[in-house]
């Protein structure tokens, strides 16, 4: 029965966007309730530590304080796709200041804030611009670092500060 039409990722990036507009105007706790009760009138089981334990780490481990990273990212404004992946470098820059970042660390900050990136978020990035200036500027393969005009977007946009924490590189990396 399942078919590999059910699995096609623009399909099911559609349905997620169907559901976030349909919840964006609630707070966090009715968007929780709203989605295990669409989970349990679908008769499907519905339990986050469930998943969280089969397909991430939690949030405390990867990225700080799970509340923290809720806060910063429960604002009052209806953002994009691409808006998100700013928001996301955001909290990066908020955490790790100018350290540079890899796409795979955006994935995973919006995997736990529950928010849907670009498909191409690599040309997101590269595109960024304000008012001619460019956002990032690439810090090796898949990686980028905020430019200073990133700096004063995130603090004119969402009061974010440079954070002072120094990002731990993983043991395999080269350097």
């Amino acid at each position: 029965m399942a078919d590999q039409s059910q699995f096609d990722p623009v399909r099911i990036g559609g349905i997620a966007q169907r559901i976030a507009e349909l919840l964006a105007d609630e707070d966090p706790e009715t968007r929780r309730r709203a989605t295990q009760a669409a989970f349990a009138l679908l008769g499907d089981d519905f339990s986050p530590a469930l998943i969280a334990a089969k397909h991430f780490e939690p949030a405390a481990t990867l990225f700080g304080d799970e509340h923290q990273l809720a806060t910063f990212f429960n604002r009052q404004e209806k953002c994009r796709p691409a808006d998100y992946a700013y928001l996301c470098a955001a909290y990066h820059f908020s955490t790790y200041g100018t350290a540079a970042f890899s796409l795979d660390d955006l994935r995973g900050i919006a995997r736990e804030a529950g928010v849907v990136l670009p498909d191409r978020l690599d040309m997101t990035l590269k595109q960024a611009g304000k008012a001619g200036k460019r956002l990032f500027q690439t810090a090796g393969r898949d990686a980028y670092r905020p430019t200073a005009s990133a700096g004063v977007l995130f603090a004119e946009r969402w009061s974010v500060k440079p954070g002072k924490q120094i990002k731990q590189m993983p043991a395999s990396a080269d350097r």
